[in-house]
């Protein structure tokens, strides 16, 4: 499977995972055999990108940090958390520490993965699925800095609640496109007082949990807000949740801008330690993402053009590429690929992500002229 845009995506592919709702209903079911209504209506109702498998892709899968269900499960109930932390001014704490606890529990057994998921999510679902990663990622970090299990769910809780003050900025004004006037800008800005706010009344909750809603948009160099905190004063919690925040959101597709690849955004908050974010921290939390996801499209520096079949640890920067093209990029006649362990081929190196964008016409004649697959669902009724 790869990750695609919907935009970019052909009739006649094969989804490659099931396409939820934000409440959790399917929509259309993994193995569907796509075609332009299908595709018409999930750009409607606001998914940029989805999974396909294809030909070249068969057998790649993405290693679990946490597996789908706990991930969809926790859509739907942290979409309601939120829904009725708007409606009545409180938080359902017992649910929020439940979800968590579920996470923790996944990441202690998949320690040895990177991060590296291809996130489906509408846009819709934006601040929910954010929050989601936001939690996964920061709870890597926690994990090598060797934080024992409170301390871990205490730093899952406040990750997981670093947006809630989101819910009472005005949604028109946060999928407001273009450049945001200096006064709505100070209005988003406030979720983090709203949220510090509102947190602090939940007796339950730990108050460096509190802090991170309050301090995950400050910066090292004293630029953030609110209070233009530097580091000495920002809390560690609150440090590792500005990265996670920072990367997700990068590479997130928004309805006013592209996402990043990974490596992109890996190189653009490079420039930002000891700036934005902090350097130490940033450095941890870049050993446990996956520069170049499974299923990227990739050229080498031959000029060959792959596919990213798995990644190594620790050598993120050199996973196992299953070659698609010569490096005249004449595509290979009998589809019998052959793959390279980059950690073994010390003269090879990938040069760049191939974005979707920019796929050379060549590259389609990899797809099956046949498609044979029968449509496996369709499409539901979606209950936004």
């Amino acid at each position: 499977m790869r990750k695609m845009l919907i935009s970019k995506v052909l009739p006649g592919m094969i989804l490659g995972k099931t396409v939820f709702s934000p409440n959790g209903h399917v929509l259309l079911a993994g193995g569907a055999q796509l075609n332009a209504n299908y595709l018409k209506r999930l750009q409607a109702l606001g998914y940029p990108a989805i999974l396909v498998e294809e030909n070249y892709c068969h057998g790649l899968t993405y290693p679990e940090t946490v597996s789908d269900k706990a991930r969809t499960d926790g859509m739907v109930t942290l979409r309601h958390i939120f829904e009725e932390t708007q409606k009545y001014k409180r938080v359902d704490t017992g649910a929020v520490k439940s979800l968590v606890n579920e996470f923790v529990d996944e990441i202690l057994q998949n320690r040895k993965n990177l991060f590296e998921f291809p996130d489906i999510r509408s846009f819709d679902s934006y601040l929910y699925a954010h929050s989601i990663n936001v939690c996964i990622m920061t709870l890597r970090v926690g994990l090598m800095l060797d934080y024992n299990e409170l301390q871990l769910r205490d730093l899952g809780i406040g990750a997981l609640l670093h947006d809630i003050g989101m819910v009472f900025v005005d949604k028109q004004l946060v999928e407001k496109l273009g450049k945001l006037a200096t006064s709505d800008f100070e209005k988003i800005k406030q979720h983090s007082i709203d949220g510090f706010s509102l947190l602090r009344e939940q007796k339950d909750i730990n108050l460096l949990s509190t802090h991170v809603a309050f301090q995950h948009h400050e910066c090292i160099d004293g630029t953030g807000y609110p209070r233009s905190l530097k580091k000495a004063d920002i809390c560690e919690f609150a440090r590792i949740v500005a990265i996670a925040d920072r990367f997700d959101a990068l590479t997130s597709e928004r309805r006013h801008r592209k996402s990043h690849s990974y490596s992109a955004a890996i190189e653009l908050m490079k420039t930002e330690t000891g700036k934005r974010v902090d350097t130490d921290l940033t450095d941890i939390f870049l050993k446990n993402i996956a520069i170049y996801p499974t299923g990227s499209l990739v050229e080498l520096n031959t000029g060959e053009i792959g596919v990213v079949a798995g990644n190594n640890r620790p050598e993120t920067s050199r996973p196992v590429i299953r070659i698609l093209t010569d490096k005249s990029k004449r595509v290979q006649a009998n589809r019998n690929y052959l793959e390279v362990d980059l950690r073994n081929e010390k003269e090879l190196r990938v040069l760049r992500i191939v974005e979707d964008d920019t796929i050379p016409s060549y590259l389609h004649k990899i797809f099956e002229e046949q498609r044979t697959a029968v449509p496996a669902g369709l499409m539901a009724q979606a209950n936004a």
